[in-house]
């Protein structure tokens, strides 16, 4: 195991890959990993969110999401790594206005303002991630990515808009590595197994451990 701890963040568009092939690096270097739940998971705050709305839909995620930088900080701090499959509530706040986050939310949502308020404050105070590791996808491939998991907001008319979303993310990763000392990997998945991908990832990736 490493001697310096480190947080390792998997980052991508919805769809990309990441829980998936996140697991399948956790399994080859021997770590721990901190998932998403699955869909068959989700509250009743996202199943409901056409009803309820996007904020209580967030935050859902949120509240499951953020315990698990603290986990993989405590983690790094004795000296051990960690995955976690999503860097989103870290640098949301970089790209939050994007066109291609329509399917999530607005501008004319009413919880606007507390959505950008939440993300700014957690761009500022979550932990960081030591290395981010972006699963880039071609038009093609995510979409048969998103194909293949068949969620039921993949199949909402936004959502399957929401490729141009990934031009923005690879901004807001940029900015936010150069700024914070962080290794990125730009990885291109290609439609392949989980395990295939991890180990390209993971041939990277041990120059960084």
């Amino acid at each position: 195991m490493s001697k310096q701890g480190k947080i390792i963040g998997a980052f991508g568009l919805p769809g990309s890959g990441k829980s998936s092939t996140t697991k399948e690096i956790s399994k080859l270097l021997n770590i721990t990993a901190f998932l998403e739940p699955e869909e068959c998971e989700w509250g009743k705050a996202v199943k409901n969110r056409e009803v309820i709305g996007s904020f209580t839909s967030m935050m859902w995620f949120r509240s499951v999401r953020v315990p698990y930088y603290y986990e993989a900080d405590q983690i790094r701090k004795s000296g051990d790594l960690s995955i976690i499959d999503s860097c989103y509530d870290k640098l949301f706040y970089l790209y939050h206005k994007d066109e291609g986050l329509k399917w999530l939310y607005t501008e004319e949502d009413d919880y606007y303002d507390e959505i950008v308020s939440i993300a700014r404050k957690d761009y500022s105070l979550l932990p960081d991630f030591d290395i981010i590791i972006f699963l880039k996808n071609s038009e093609s491939v995510w979409r048969e990515f998103i194909k293949q998991r068949n969620r039921v907001i993949d199949n909402e008319d936004d959502f399957k808009e929401s490729f141009v979303l990934q031009d923005s993310m690879i901004d807001a990763v940029q900015k936010y590595c150069s700024a914070n000392d962080c290794k990125l990997i730009i990885h291109e998945q290609s439609f392949s197994h989980p395990k295939v991908e991890a180990e390209k990832i993971v041939g990277i990736l041990n120059a960084y451990l």
